[in-house]
């Protein structure tokens, strides 16, 4: 079974889509699927790819930076000889090009949404994402072999857009490996946000639920690069406030940010929306117990008691990390634990792989629907 995934970028600075599909590749792999990976080489300035892997085939870069053209990638794509291909991404010319190649060559494809059909995510350039719905997307993903939607709040907003193919709903990975028996605690008490910073995260709602708090001694870990702009404001907004401890440490990878992950007590994202969040379960691996907001599928860290779920108002936020901050180090040790048995079970690379196998060879061979496969 010989699987193409095509995405944009490979590059580590495009940040969970790319970690997700690297991890995907590397479990069906090991399950002993021929699985590649076609990607253009890095367009970011400063970026680099996550693999120099042999299964990361990657073309020259495009010159358009928005809808990434390219003849090169359509001559790629039609010198592949797979069984299926996996797009990941909707809406630059890599899936475009995926899709009329698969049609050609009489071959199934799948479609792997990362929550680009939010209807907060459809707000941002609405005119040109409409444009592109109307004339091939919206066709594309109805004949689909299979969409591939991380959470059931996805699979619900394709099916309201009136989407009726068939809906795999299976988590992001997370490598398992750095669990460990025991969690070390901490030096001090300390919050913090991972990942991408950019204005739909809301980073700013946790400087003010801290300074709500009046306690501007709670020290802040802000971990990640993304747009300067809003990377500015928050650091204006923490002079404004006189927050006094609040690091902000760029950009960090491998062991860099396992080393600072492990510094935090508790992990906050405060998003509008996220359709997976992987620096959630990122952060369990570690043991860190998360105060998520609503606008992520993460009901879990409730019924697990791993973490909370709550409303992303700053109130509400305020009021969590108070009741955080009050625990004992051994419940908040016992909630990490519960934390990484949740992603042991769950989202680990292998329990991920398995799934991704058994909805390919149903797609290929036929036989019983798997059971997270969704019909209209």
């Amino acid at each position: 079974m010989k699987i193409l995934h095509t995405i944009p970028s490979m590059g580590i600075l495009s940040g969970g889509p790319i970690f997700s599909t690297w991890l995907t590749v590397q479990g069906e792999r090991m399950l002993g699927i021929d699985s590649l990976i076609l990607a253009y080489d890095v367009y970011s300035k400063g970026d680099s790819n996550i693999t120099t892997e042999s299964y990361l085939l990657l073309i020259p870069s495009s010159v358009d930076k928005k809808f990434l053209y390219s003849n090169s990638y359509s001559k790629a794509l039609s010198k592949s000889d797979v069984d299926l291909f996996h797009i990941q991404g909707i809406w630059q010319y890599p899936t475009l090009s995926s899709v009329l190649c698969a049609k050609r060559k009489h071959k199934p494809y799948i479609i792997t949404l990362r929550g680009m059909l939010y209807p907060q995510a459809l707000k941002k350039s609405f005119l040109w994402k409409k444009i592109v719905l109307c004339l091939y997307l919206k066709f594309s993903l109805q004949h689909a072999s299979c969409l591939h939607a991380t959470c059931i709040e996805e699979m619900e907003h394709l099916r309201n857009m009136g989407i009726f193919s068939p809906i795999a709903v299976i988590p992001n990975p997370i490598q398992t490996d750095d669990i460990q028996d025991e969690i070390v605690s901490p030096d001090k008490l300390r919050i913090g946000y991972l990942g991408r910073i950019h204005p739909r995260k809301r980073i700013e709602r946790i400087l003010y639920a801290v300074d709500s708090l009046l306690d501007k001694e709670i020290e802040i870990m802000i971990i990640g690069d993304g747009d300067p702009c809003y990377m500015q404001y928050l650091q204006e907004e923490v002079q404004r406030l006189q927050l006094k401890q609040v690091v902000f440490t760029g950009f960090l990878n491998g062991e860099e940010k396992k080393r600072a992950l492990k510094m935090l007590s508790y992990l906050i994202v405060p998003s509008d929306f996220e359709n997976f969040g992987n620096i959630i379960t990122e952060a369990m691996v570690h043991g860190i117990p998360v105060i998520a907001s609503k606008g992520t599928p993460w009901q879990e860290l409730n019924m697990h008691h791993c973490g909370w779920w709550v409303d992303n108002d700053v109130d509400t936020l305020a009021a969590t990390i108070r009741e955080a901050l009050a625990l004992s180090e051994e419940e908040r040790i016992a909630m990490g634990k519960r934390g990484q048995q949740l992603v042991k079970e769950n989202y680990s690379v292998e329990m991920v792989a398995l799934k991704m196998k058994e909805l390919y060879e149903w797609i290929l061979y036929g036989g019983e629907k798997p059971e997270f496969v969704y019909l209209k």
